[in-house]
């Protein structure tokens, strides 16, 4: 063997070993990488999950809350129901008793409806 064989071949060598130990560096780097991603992707996973719980818990509380303002507000669409029978009733009354009578003025609509909300609460 010549002189310029055996350099070519500790070369190779030398490429062939350098390529092994690069390889194998770029693996263990590669498997560090993918555990780091994967506690990043966990820990995202879990934070996120926590946030999905509070918004349920968020929404559920909303819908309660209109469910009881829905009953509230039927509530008080009958007690508008009941005072105005007992109004018409009432006016009934009043002109048997003395039809030609005087006649009061209607209420606003406004005044008589924010003094039954404070009669309900």
């Amino acid at each position: 063997m010549t002189t310029g064989q055996i350099v070519a071949i500790v070369v190779l060598v030398v490429l062939v070993v350098a390529a092994v130990v690069g390889l194998a560096v770029f693996r263990r780097r590669s498997v560090a990488q993918r555990q780091i991603n994967a506690t990043r992707y966990r820990e995202e996973a879990a934070s996120r999950a926590a946030s999905a719980e509070r918004m349920e818990a968020e929404a559920t509380e909303r819908a309660a809350r209109a469910q009881r303002e829905q009953e509230q507000a039927a509530e008080l669409a009958e007690m508008a129901r009941r005072d105005r029978a007992l109004a018409e009733k009432r006016t009934a009354q009043a002109d048997k008793l003395d039809p030609e009578g005087p006649r009061p003025e209607e209420p606003p609509a406004d005044t008589d409806a924010e003094n039954r909300e404070h009669r309900i609460r």
